[in-house]
């Protein structure tokens, strides 16, 4: 008998309103439920502004609601925890620290013993490509090798979800593809269960290489829920097959971009 997955990151009824200087109102959440079983990989899309960054920084626990709460596996998120790992847009590597020493940064944090944290950090920076550069300085990697760093940080750590903010939006295509399989890769070790993740990003495309569910936020809600069934991994034919492009269609739709859902539609 199969036993279905359980919970490890849920909102309910969360809403966030922030002050203004001048005194005004900002609603950037308004009463999100949302449930993300464990192993999941859950994508969120979104014009500006609709609260997508700020669920997530709820999510780290970098931030409270104002209502409502948000657990990782029934638990109240109080704060940040090691139990969730998080990768921002913006390169978030000490500069002073070498590339290995980076990637022990939150190990060491833990209290990991040396050379359990050195061994984990060397793994992860050869599953990512960049055994080679484990003693170089940040400023001597270039933007997709820094994002391979965050990415073999958060790994090493073992958190058990994964926070990420649109990670690769500032990466050109080719280099943003690659590391989409380093992810995915990482993702589905065999020797260990899946990690849960959320990702916040701009792109369709990216949503749709990437995702078993999207999220549409809207006005501060979530106003839809879509899965996407098609297996891994998916390419750009993947993505040009009937069903992703209805995915696609309605994504674009959600985000107010009808001309070019329309065009979608009819170069089929």
């Amino acid at each position: 008998m199969s036993v279905a997955n359980q919970t490890a990151l849920e909102a309910i009824t969360v809403s966030r309103v922030y002050t203004r200087r001048d005194g005004s109102i900002i609603q950037a959440l308004s009463e999100v439920d949302i449930a993300i079983e464990e192993g999941e990989f859950v994508c969120i899309v979104g014009p500006s502004g609709c609260g997508k960054s700020t669920l997530l920084q709820l999510c780290a626990g970098l931030d409270h609601p104002t209502k409502g709460s948000i657990r990782t596996h029934g638990v109240p998120i109080s704060g940040p925890g090691p139990d969730r790992g998080v990768v921002f847009q913006k390169d978030s590597v000490f500069p002073w620290m070498s590339v290995l020493d980076n990637v022990e940064y939150g190990l060491r944090c833990r209290g990991v013993p040396a050379a359990e944290r050195r061994a984990a950090a060397l793994h992860y920076l050869a599953r990512v490509g960049l055994a080679e550069v484990a003693d170089a300085w940040p400023r001597e990697l270039s933007g997709g090798m820094l994002k391979r760093v965050a990415i073999a940080s958060v790994f090493a750590n073992g958190s058990d979800v994964l926070l990420l903010d649109e990670p690769f939006g500032a990466l050109d295509y080719v280099t943003r593809h690659k590391i989409h399989d380093v992810l995915l890769e990482l993702w589905n070790e065999v020797d260990r269960a899946k990690r849960t993740v959320l990702f916040v990003t701009h792109d369709v495309n990216e949503a749709l290489t990437l995702a078993d569910r999207i999220l549409v936020m809207r006005g501060g809600k979530v106003v839809d829920n879509i899965r996407v069934e098609h297996g891994r991994p998916r390419d750009d034919e993947t993505l040009a097959e009937p069903s992703m492009i209805a995915i696609k269609r309605t994504l674009l739709e959600h985000l107010g971009i009808g001309h070019a859902s329309h065009a979608l539609e009819n170069a089929q």
